[in-house]
């Protein structure tokens, strides 16, 4: 069951028109819970262009929506010509019967923590909510790219530690801020350091920040974790494919250490990591029919994109033919996922592209898809930047 809701403030997108973020709040009744559980999923302004696809970020307790919205703000303020994030939050639930809680989900089965009389750690079958459920369905409603970072804090962000470990390959970047990895004897840091971060292929981002807790009596033990945890991860764990940032604020609190903590993390992702992890394409190849309708009957028209097939971002390599006078053609063979640019030739000729739902809004930024074989795709140039 989905409540649909328009944020009602106005974003102004390149030349005209308004358009509003929205978000959806949908109720999964989880079979690996026996619990109904809720998630919220915001999408970006332009998501109704059929050829924008996104990555996804997932935020942890987001029940408690200041943290939830923070990372959707800051994703989207500081992504400048970024096309954004499809942001998802996971919220606890509360089950007075059961006595069931937040905490419930982050920690195993095996926590020596007092979790109440009727009740014990369900991280277990938390962490299969996540990769049977929660990202399916994400990955099944939306127009998502492949790579999926998550953010965690203090109890959350232990978990994302304990996701680490157990299922290395559902997140590709993890935002750690203020981890609880005293718990339990430090059993998180034991278990790190039998981590081997070689399994990784590819680029893979983990940012770890704390704020006080080292000096405040309130969180025992939290300094000492913190100390071995930053040896390991920096002597041991940093590797070509582990991009490992370790930060601290202790100037701020437990919970105010959120505000650097998440800025200082996206920024690092979208500057450094995204555009490495962007050029990882899929080994299959899908045979893909481009259509670009033109403004003017004499114009020659090329498309470029992300890959070799579509020419490396050489805007004059490829060129589209000419099927009627204001339609161009071609059929290539091309990877996971796609980006494409159209010119006349030269980069002083891009063209501006309309956007898919015929608004009067139009972009430069590249028209992105995920491909399938046969698949028939069409654009429409607006104009040219001369």
């Amino acid at each position: 069951m989905k409540k649909l809701h328009l944020l009602i403030f106005p974003l102004i997108f390149i030349v005209s028109g308004v358009f509003a973020q929205k978000f959806e709040e949908i109720t999964i009744d989880s079979k690996e819970l026996n619990q109904k559980r809720e998630i919220v999923v915001y999408t970006p302004v332009n998501y109704y262009d059929e050829y924008t696809y996104y990555n996804v970020i997932y935020v942890f307790d987001a029940h408690d929506r200041p943290l939830f919205d923070y990372v959707n703000s800051i994703a989207h303020l500081i992504s400048g010509n970024h096309e954004g994030f499809i942001v998802v939050g996971i919220k606890a639930t509360y089950d007075p019967v059961n006595f069931y809680a937040r905490n419930h989900d982050f920690l195993p089965s095996t926590t020596t923590r007092n979790m109440g009389p009727k009740s014990k750690g369900n991280a277990e079958n938390f962490l299969k909510y996540l990769k049977n459920e929660v990202i399916p369905y994400v990955d099944n409603n939306y127009r998502t790219l492949k790579h999926k970072t998550a953010v965690g804090h203090s109890l959350g962000a232990s978990f994302l530690f304990y996701t680490m470990m157990n299922e290395p390959s559902l997140f590709d970047n993890i935002i750690a801020v203020s981890p609880n990895l005293a718990d339990d004897n430090e059993r998180l840091v034991k278990q790190l350091a039998t981590f081997d971060p070689n399994q990784y292929s590819s680029t893979k981002f983990l940012y770890v920040s704390n704020a006080d807790e080292g000096k405040n009596s309130n969180y025992r033990g939290w300094g000492e974790a913190y100390e071995k945890t930053y040896k390991i991860l920096k002597n041991d764990l940093a590797t070509e494919n582990l991009k490992v940032v370790v930060e601290e604020y202790p100037s701020e609190s437990h919970r105010s250490g959120y505000i650097p903590s998440v800025k200082s993390a996206i920024s690092i992702y979208m500057n450094e990591i995204e555009p490495i992890q962007e050029k990882l394409l899929s080994q299959e190849k899908f045979e893909v029919t481009f259509k670009v309708k033109v403004p003017n009957e004499n114009d020659e028209i090329f498309i470029t994109g992300n890959q070799e097939s579509l020419g490396n971002w050489m805007p004059e390599k490829i060129k589209m033919n000419k099927t009627s006078p204001l339609e161009r053609e071609i059929t290539l063979k091309v990877q996971d996922p796609v980006q494409v640019k159209f010119t006349k030739g030269s980069w002083e000729s891009e063209a501006w592209m309309s956007f898919s739902d015929n608004s009067q809004g139009k972009t430069s930024v590249a028209r992105m898809f995920r491909p399938k074989a046969g698949m028939k795709v069409s654009f429409e140039i607006a104009g040219y930047m001369q």
